[in-house]
């Protein structure tokens, strides 16, 4: 199925980089922090491999397959019936992932603004709005980007420029104290949001010129990497060690920023900014979900799944609010299954597929000789 709506490099860009720094960017310090402690930025800087690795398999692929997305070139790979396990896959991945990312969301908003909203109102509201950007298409969440990713950078140059007064180089020292298992140990989730950039499978045939993928995405690594390394810098110098023991670091970092006696919280000026991204993030997995779902049921308009889609995320979302256990459930989650499952997604799969298309092109050649 030909995709109607076309982007431009620099949005695929943006969509790409809010598509992972979205939400992460106020938890990232916290997770490397709890095994490789004052190294965390050095588990950041291994962590790209993975996405590298992803966009070099999945641009390979994209190149063999034009204007197809995962879910299309899989069947002409592995078949109709062997593909179904990958689709299966993909869809409860996506699933999975877009009901962390609401969760994360409305835990940040009734944190920074709203304690006394009850989270359901949150979710509908966030719902609402994520739900019709992504009914819009990929075209509107692209330029959405385009107005809101300059603002972003900007208010993250000024918060590093106003933390650094209260920088504690001595938080950083010793390097490596806890060795490299720690550090790799580390650079396991971080490893895995980054993997999210396994959403070019599915959005390179909505590129006005997908050949430029590759360089485009590499750029995108570069820059998230950039901006975690920052994120991850600052709330380690400002926080020390106390910067596992926060639930969104980031957050706290901007709640410690005051402009003398004149201006004591500016976190009500920065964080609406950055929760905006959050939400760009999740009409973006929202409308990947809806195009997997339809792709996957070959349905040629996605909108008339929309609803539904949405209405299956929305009650996982507040089933895990609901749940007695549910903070406790998102950061297992993190720490043990979802490294796993981005790898799967990421790495393992596309790789698997473009072996397996390799060594068939392959026996298609010699049998033509």
């Amino acid at each position: 199925m030909m995709p109607t709506e076309k982007i431009s490099q620099w949005q695929f860009m943006i969509i790409m980089s809010v598509s992972v720094l979205g939400t992460e960017i106020f938890n990232i310090a916290a997770f490397p922090a709890q095994f490789s402690k004052q190294d965390a930025w050095l588990s950041i800087l291994i962590a790209p491999v993975t996405s590298i690795w992803c966009i070099l398999v999945s641009t390979a692929l994209a190149a063999r397959y034009p204007k197809m997305t995962l879910i299309e070139y899989s069947r002409c790979i592995l078949g109709k019936w062997f593909s179904l396990f990958v689709e299966a896959f993909y869809l409860c991945l996506l699933f999975v992932y877009t009901s962390v990312i609401a969760k994360v969301i409305v835990d940040l908003i009734s944190l920074i603004s709203h304690p006394l909203t009850p989270h359901v109102v949150l979710l509908l509201m966030l719902f609402a709005i994520c739900g019709a950007a992504a009914w819009c298409g990929i075209g509107v969440i692209g330029r959405c980007g385009e107005m809101i990713f300059p603002i972003m950078v900007v208010i993250a140059s000024l918060i590093f420029l106003l933390t650094i007064r209260d920088w504690n180089a001595i938080y950083l020292r010793p390097v490596a104290e806890n060795g490299l298992v720690s550090i790799l140990r580390g650079a396991s989730v971080p490893s895995g949001w980054l993997g999210e950039v396994m959403l070019i499978a599915f959005l390179i045939p909505f590129m006005n010129q997908p050949k430029r993928a590759r360089k485009a995405s590499l750029y995108t690594t570069v820059i998230i990497t950039l901006f975690m390394l920052k994120t991850v810098l600052e709330c380690t110098l400002v926080e020390g060690p106390l910067v596992s023991e926060f639930p969104f670091p980031y957050a706290a970092v901007i709640r410690y920023i005051s402009l003398g006696d004149v201006l004591e919280r500016i976190d009500p000026v920065f964080l609406p900014i950055w929760v905006s991204v959050g939400f760009l993030k999740l009409a973006t997995f929202l409308f990947v979900t809806c195009l997997c779902v339809s792709r996957m049921f070959k349905v040629e308009n996605q909108r008339t799944l929309s609803l539904p889609v949405m209405l299956i995320i929305f009650i996982g979302t507040l089933w895990t609010m609901k749940s007695s256990s549910g903070m406790d459930a998102i950061l297992r989650f993190y720490f043990y299954s979802f490294p796993i499952a981005s790898f799967i997604g990421a790495n393992l799969i596309p790789t698997m597929l473009l072996g397996i298309d390799w060594i068939r092109s392959n026996r298609r050649i010699v049998y033509d000789e």
